[in-house]
């Protein structure tokens, strides 16, 4: 293959000649030597990043968890920059293998930007890998196949396109120490419904649910996709409180039912600027899938509908789901902190 030949090639022939290349290899149990082997079998070499040194990755910058880097072809892929990350308390145990894609791909002349390109790789992979994501994620735009042994991800990092490779065992966290924010899973691909971080008091509640509803409506749209939050009681779920997204406009949309005659102040929500249309109040937040200001407004006014239901902090359970053009996702929420509740079985398709 001359360069000349390969730059004739369009983006999605080089990133499926790169999936031709990984997706055979046999990492072992992904510790160094067999990652070592594995990609000799390609011709590709790993060599040390030096202490005071960084990856030639600078899009991202440095982290000090990336301990090796491949060399430039023939001794890495010519689809972008390679580098293993390691686990802190193991340098020889490999969490995963990353190939930044924007070095060599996401800026072709045959896609406009990189969310264009991340979509095409994400369809390139489903192809490869002869299935849809089991789960999608943020933050980084993730669509993960997670399978036995070694994982696979495209996700977008700062603007650039990144395709990993990941020790399953080992976690398929979006960095080490950096969990997902949101997912959306298929049901064979679901987390356990208690949280392992418990939410402590009201104000837990709304700071860790600002942060999951900014990370969902600045990225959901990219997809492109919509989103259905939903916090319930568990005893009562009447009493409910919904945020509710889609891409074709920048709006989130809150609901909450009204007319429940035991509370101490039905009116309650309107003067605090909800709308009352027919058995529901409403408020429309725009701005909130562009801006991250008005998100904040709009956690505290879900946690204030679902005060205004009476509902405990000890009986509040979340659920939702994603859109996606492929289909509908269960929306998980790993560090809202409150239990998610049974997916409803209607109208459920899983994709």
């Amino acid at each position: 293959m001359t360069t000349d030949a390969y730059r004739g090639w369009d983006s999605e022939t080089r990133f499926q000649r790169l999936l031709d290349e990984l997706l055979p290899l046999d990492m072992g149990t992904w510790r160094l030597p067999e990652v070592r082997a594995a990609l000799d079998k390609l011709g590709w070499q790993v060599r040390p990043v030096a202490p005071d040194g960084s990856p030639p990755d600078l899009a991202r910058g440095r982290r000090p968890e990336v301990a090796w880097e491949l060399g430039g072809h023939p001794q890495g892929p010519r689809q972008g920059v390679g580098v293993l990350t390691v686990a802190a308390d193991d340098p020889e145990q490999v969490l995963g293998l990353e190939v930044n894609l924007s070095y060599g791909i996401a800026y072709d002349d045959d896609h406009a930007h990189e969310c264009h390109f991340a979509q095409t790789a994400r369809e390139v992979t489903a192809y490869a890998l002869r299935g849809l994501p089991t789960r999608l994620a943020g933050p980084g735009l993730r669509a993960v196949w997670h399978r036995p042994g070694t994982s696979v991800a495209v996700m977008l990092d700062e603007g650039c396109v990144i395709l990993q490779l990941l020790c399953t065992d080992r976690g398929t966290e979006f960095r080490p120490g950096q969990p997902d924010l949101w997912r959306g899973s298929a049901r064979a691909d679901l987390s356990p419904p208690e949280p392992s971080k418990p939410v402590q008091g009201w104000g837990d509640a709304q700071a860790r649910l600002t942060s999951a509803l900014q990370a969902l409506c600045a990225e959901m749209v990219d997809f492109p996709g919509g989103f259905m939050l939903r916090l319930s009681s568990a005893r009562d779920p009447l009493r409910f409180a919904v945020a509710a997204a889609s891409d074709d406009t920048d709006v989130l949309r809150l609901e909450t039912p009204a007319g429940f005659p035991d509370l101490p102040d039905p009116e309650r929500l309107g003067r605090l600027g909800w709308h009352r249309r027919d058995a529901l109040w409403q408020r429309m937040v725009p701005g909130a899938l562009t801006r991250r200001d008005p998100v904040l407004g709009a956690a505290a006014g879900l946690v204030e509908a679902v005060r205004t239901l009476e509902v405990d902090l000890s009986d509040l359970v979340y659920s939702g789901e994603v859109t996606v053009p492929t289909g509908l996702r269960h929306l998980e929420l790993p560090q809202l902190g409150l239990p998610r509740a049974a997916p409803d079985e209607a109208g459920q398709t899983e994709a």
